[in-house]
């Protein structure tokens, strides 16, 4: 019968064994370049413990290896600090409770005044949320350029349970990196706007000659007054908006003179085609649409006289 029992043990032991993480030994044929490789592998996969072990193993086996020394400490490094920001939340919270706590046991013991017991555990709280001050400090003090948001927290809440010089600095400090860090941001901000405008405007420009080149000039002149609404100064667009300009006023003074001669030759129908054609390319000259609203009354004379019988 004591067999049984004794066969239990062994297979617990050896199923315990089995379940036991470890790190498979650097064997003689790894080289340090691999070894590394791997090392950063599980230190990108947040397995520190893992990777610090692995580098333990190659630091034994090739200790000239400088690299591996490196990332060992950079691994340790943040490995501890993950650690810390994870302690140091807790410590805010578990704080946070404590103090929302406390109002709840002064209400009690305003209710019954004669209880000592209650008295007694409201002087432990107010002294046990006291005692948090210094470590909420030091919290501030640490992830001032590393979590902002909880060395704010820790740092606030420092000073709402007891203020001191130390809270009061560490919430100036946070306050000037706020807005260290707000220029930061609008100054990236204004270079990505000027390398969106300059993006544009290549954009505009490139846009404009093409159109030009397919003799949309219309078309070219709207692209060019984007680019200068965008670049008010902008030398190129304007040199060009003025070039394209004279190039449709020269456009448009010749269909309107070719118009003039179809309509004292009494092509009337071709005269308004042309002015057409030319107010297409300038829609703000008057002389044009004059030229067209005259030639239509003709137009419509000649077709009543022709309906009469």
């Amino acid at each position: 019968m004591k067999i049984l029992p004794i066969l239990l043990l062994v297979v617990l032991l050896a199923g315990c064994s089995a379940i036991t993480t470890t790190v498979s030994p650097v064997t003689k044929a790894t080289t340090p370049s691999v070894l590394i490789k791997q090392a950063e592998t599980l230190y990108k996969q947040e397995q520190w413990h893992k990777a610090v072990a692995l580098l333990d193993a190659g630091v034994n086996q090739f200790p000239e290896e400088r690299r591996m020394v490196e990332l060992r400490s950079e691994i340790i490094r943040d490995w501890e600090m993950r650690k810390r920001n994870k302690e140091d939340w807790i410590l805010v919270y578990e704080t946070l409770s404590l103090k929302e706590k406390i109002p709840y046991l002064e209400d009690l013991a305003t209710i019954d005044p004669e209880n000592l017991i209650t008295k007694s555990r409201l002087l432990f709280w107010k002294n046990l949320l006291e005692s948090k001050v210094t470590g909420l400090i030091a919290c501030g003090s640490v992830h001032l350029h590393l979590d902002q948001a909880l060395a704010e927290e820790c740092a606030t809440l420092a000073e709402k349970i007891k203020p001191t010089e130390e809270s009061a600095h560490l919430l100036k400090k946070i306050k000037q990196s706020h807005a260290a860090q707000k220029r930061t941001e609008r100054s990236e901000q204004a270079v990505r706007e000027k390398q969106n405008t300059a993006q544009q405007r290549e954009h505009l420009m490139k846009l404009a000659r093409a159109q030009l080149s397919d003799d949309a000039i219309p078309d070219a002149i709207a692209s060019l007054n984007r680019l200068l609404e965008l670049v008010p100064d902008d030398a190129e667009g304007r040199a060009l908006l003025d070039q394209v300009i004279q190039l449709r006023d020269e456009k448009v003074t010749r269909l309107i003179a070719f118009g003039d001669a179809l309509y004292r030759e009494e092509q009337i129908e071709q005269a308004v085609s042309v002015w057409e054609s030319a107010e297409k390319l300038d829609m703000g000259r008057q002389d044009v649409a004059a030229r067209i609203d005259r030639a239509m009354k003709v137009l419509e004379r000649l077709r009543e006289i022709q309906k009469q019988p």
